[in-house]
């Protein structure tokens, strides 16, 4: 195989993709989907922890940077070897994935690293106007930090308004359905190897790449991005 991230593999790149998208986009177990590959003597391997950072960094080539006038933030609980951990999230009015992190801790340190990864990609003019977070004191001190520093336009607004994040605590329930059908976590690097490869999925599910598509009629829109997402790793072939 020419492709050096498939190499040593027993499977081609197509059946392996195929995997991954059916683990990422359906709360289905690693022991459903090893029953479901069985009648086609596959065997699974961990395939989602292996290449869901490498296709989330993939995707983030290509993520399309539109100006908002506001954004919605906010964090989940997800459970790693019985301690709770957070995983921020972020989207935009349009209901797109902008980007999540994990974290061990809920402070202000943590809601700071986490405004400054999705500020990384836009300047200052294509930055909204309004954050909407929840009433944590995490968010306040963080987005006072980032305006010090530069990073964040001066007269960004945050507000504080339940029902203004209803958005994104709606879009926060597919991602934990995935989460929960994982039956938890053990370890911390596995547990974001894997979230990662869920809101991958998500946000190629969402739509948010379906500008790159290759339109072609006789294709569902489905298989035009399972067609896209195995371009990313230069497989031209969609398993079927």
């Amino acid at each position: 195989m020419s492709n050096h991230e498939f190499k040593w593999k027993h499977f081609t790149p197509e059946i392996i993709f195929w995997c991954l998208r059916w683990y990422g986009s359906t709360p289905m177990s690693y022991a459903n989907i090893s029953n479901m590959l069985a009648e086609r003597e596959i065997s699974v391997n961990r395939w989602f922890i292996e290449y869901s950072p490498a296709l989330r960094k993939k995707l983030r080539r290509y993520q399309f940077i539109r100006v908002d006038s506001s954004w919605q933030l906010d964090e989940t609980y997800v459970k790693v070897k019985g301690k709770w951990f957070y995983l921020y999230r972020a989207i935009n009015k349009q209901g797109e994935t902008l980007d999540f992190y994990f974290s061990k801790k809920r402070n202000k340190y943590s809601a700071y690293q986490f405004f400054k990864r999705c500020l990384k990609y836009y300047p200052l003019d294509k930055q909204p106007k309004t954050l909407n977070t929840d009433k944590h004191s995490s968010y306040a001190n963080a987005i006072a930090r980032l305006k010090k520093e530069g990073y964040l336009r001066k007269d960004v607004k945050q507000r504080q308004v339940k029902y203004l994040n209803n958005g994104i605590e709606s879009d926060h329930s597919p991602i934990k359905k995935l989460i929960m059908a994982t039956s938890g976590f053990k370890v911390q690097k596995r547990a974001w190897a894997t979230i990662q490869g869920f809101e991958s999925m998500r946000m190629l599910n969402k739509g948010q790449f379906d500008f790159w598509l290759r339109r072609d009629e006789r294709k569902t829109i489905v298989r035009e991005r399972s067609a896209f997402m195995n371009r990313l790793f230069n497989v031209d072939a969609i398993y079927a």
